[in-house]
């Protein structure tokens, strides 16, 4: 699942891009572009990937994703199967950061807005009132045009670089490596860990498809994420387990081998370490919601 170039083109009267999607499902596989992104889900149910973290998603989600970011939502199987009865509905924003020119970014009223694009490298997810109150003036720049959606936009950004209901998503280590020069290579490995984090990935394996020897592949993987191969395998499947346990009738058991783990002792010491609470712990929080990553 190679994360392909998407190149989006604004009409010739416009300089950022609005989509109002309303189809049978989430089509665009694991992609990127160098617009920055912000994506409201109006309706629809699934998983969604953003750089190495991966998560439910729901009615009312709420990101904005850097420019260069791999990214997927994944509708549920539901909306494939029922493609003639049942839609997705999305709101869609994507512009370039240079459309703020360096004086403007540069301006005192501007630094929190500047942070905030910086900060979207991570990918961010707003949660709580903040999602709602963004929906809604989401919703409201969708009935504007010209100027006026321009200057929404611009206070919408400015709300959401003062928002304390929001998280980062992908790991500091992911981040790091996005725009440099060997972010195919990195991609690679990440496509890989996704299609086959559920059965046992060895160093041999991993190193090999990317044309490395295994003593090379630690040395470059630690350098670019700041963290072993392992390390970084095992919160990707914590991550992929906390997905699993925020769904109703999943039991622990099930999370631990369906997210790639051969043994429940192993699972609950590598939970707990990343999330800082047990599986059943975190289970008993947040069963039935829609939850996402650390």
């Amino acid at each position: 699942m190679k994360p392909f170039f998407q190149k989006l083109a604004p009409l010739p009267e416009e300089s950022i891009i609005f989509l109002d999607e309303e189809i049978p499902h989430f089509m665009v596989p694991w992609h990127f572009h160098p617009e920055i992104e912000i994506l409201y889900v109006v309706k629809s149910t699934g998983t969604r990937y953003i750089g190495d973290s991966v998560n439910n998603f729901g009615e009312g989600d709420l990101c904005i994703i850097g420019e260069n970011v791999p990214h997927w939502w994944k509708s549920d199987p539901i909306y494939l199967e029922n493609a003639n009865s049942i839609n997705t509905k999305s709101l869609v924003i994507q512009f370039r950061k240079e459309i703020f020119n360096s004086n403007f970014i540069n301006l005192p009223e501007m630094q929190q807005i500047k942070d905030l694009l910086e900060r979207s490298q991570r990918g961010i997810q707003f949660t709580g009132k903040a999602k709602v109150e963004f929906g809604k003036h989401i919703r409201k720049i969708f009935k504007l045009s010209g100027i006026q959606r321009i200057t929404e936009l611009i206070l919408l950004l400015d709300r959401m670089a003062a928002s304390a209901d929001s998280k980062v998503l992908t790991s500091v280590g992911y981040s790091k490596i996005v725009n440099t020069y060997d972010f195919q290579r990195f991609n690679k490995v990440h496509e890989y860990i996704i299609r086959n984090f559920q059965n046992q990935i060895t160093l041999d394996e991993i190193s090999d498809h990317v044309s490395m020897s295994s003593t090379a592949f630690c040395r470059y993987f630690k350098k670019r994420t700041g963290k072993t191969f392992f390390a970084f395998l095992n919160e990707f499947k914590v991550g992929h387990a906390c997905k699993l346990l925020s769904e109703k009738n999943t039991s622990v058991s099930r999370a631990c081998y369906e997210s790639g783990f051969n043994n429940i002792s192993h699972f609950n010491e590598q939970f707990k370490r990343i999330v800082h609470r047990t599986p059943s712990e975190y289970q008993a929080e947040h069963s039935g919601k829609n939850i996402f990553m650390l």
